[in-house]
């Protein structure tokens, strides 16, 4: 029986040690495919790291010009207001011509209104003789009680933009 028990553990331990080495085989071959993984690995870790340096040296060319473009677009904005305060202006000055223009036309309605007056009553005076003809009208000169006056410089300058606009 000894004999028996001596060959069972001896097959035991074959056993054992068979799947031992074909463990150590398989660890083996584990650890050469990771050495061969860690240059793959190394490799990629340094076109990492240079793609990331290259991210980085273009977001810091992005924030240059980010910044350029927005002291572009600040000047921009400026002159665009100066733009809009002339035009206010302009608009303004306008407004006051076009209302002087107004007063001075409606002045001078009212003072060509006694002419037309006059012209009024000749037309209505002349009737149909009894001869069935219209007397000849009589010719009363017009003198125009204003002096023409020359445009000052912002009629001018209307006269000029209005003319542009239209």
């Amino acid at each position: 029986m000894t004999n028996l028990i001596g060959f069972v553990l001896d097959i035991v331990l074959i056993g054992f040690l068979i799947a031992g080495i074909s463990y150590a085989i398989k660890l083996t071959q584990h650890l050469a495919d990771m050495r061969a993984q860690r240059a793959d690995m190394e490799r990629f870790v340094a076109q990492f790291s240079a793609t990331v340096e290259r991210a980085e040296a273009g977001i810091r060319g992005l924030k240059s010009v980010s910044r350029s473009s927005g002291d572009d677009l600040e000047r921009l904005i400026e002159k665009g207001q100066s733009l809009r305060d002339e035009l206010h202006f302009l608009t303004e000055s306008a407004d006051q011509i076009a209302t002087r223009l107004s007063m001075a036309a409606s002045q001078r309605t009212k003072e060509r209104d006694p002419v037309a007056q006059e012209e009024e009553a000749i037309a209505s005076s002349q009737k149909p003789s009894p001869s069935g003809q219209a007397e000849k009208p009589k010719v009363v000169p017009v003198a125009s009680s204003a002096p023409q006056q020359a445009p000052s410089a912002a009629e001018r300058d209307l006269l000029r933009v209005l003319g542009k606009r239209g």
